[in-house]
């Protein structure tokens, strides 16, 4: 099984020549398309950046508890949306129920998550 990349051309490309399998998104509106052209069945793991996961946040929960692959959202090189964030603290409360003091903190540079 591999793990891949799925971003922006300047976000992916260190991730290459590590041995991911890298999917270049030229723009995140194009996001869906790409995501349907991966044979998600190769990959254990999946990094996504902010920008494309918002294009893609329900593909993405349409696979659900199935195991694999894992999905984790990741920021850009253009920063921290604080989306991967979001995202853990929401999986952390639906195992344990709370959110284990991961609310209302500013990721670098922005201003802090508002909890839903």
């Amino acid at each position: 099984m591999k793990v891949g990349f799925i971003g922006g051309k300047t976000s992916i490309i260190g991730f290459k020549s590590l041995g991911l399998e890298t999917f270049t998104v030229p723009k995140p509106e194009q996001a869906p398309e790409i995501w349907k052209g991966i044979d998600l069945d190769r990959f254990a793991l999946i990094f996504v950046t902010e920008p494309v996961y918002e294009f893609l946040a329900e593909d993405i929960a349409e696979l659900g508890e199935s195991g694999l692959p894992v999905v984790t959202v990741v920021p850009s090189v253009a920063g921290s949306r604080g989306l991967g964030r979001a995202e853990i603290r929401s999986l952390v409360e639906r195992a344990t129920g709370t959110s284990m003091g991961l609310a209302e903190q500013a990721p670098p540079g922005g201003r802090p998550e508002k909890e839903q």
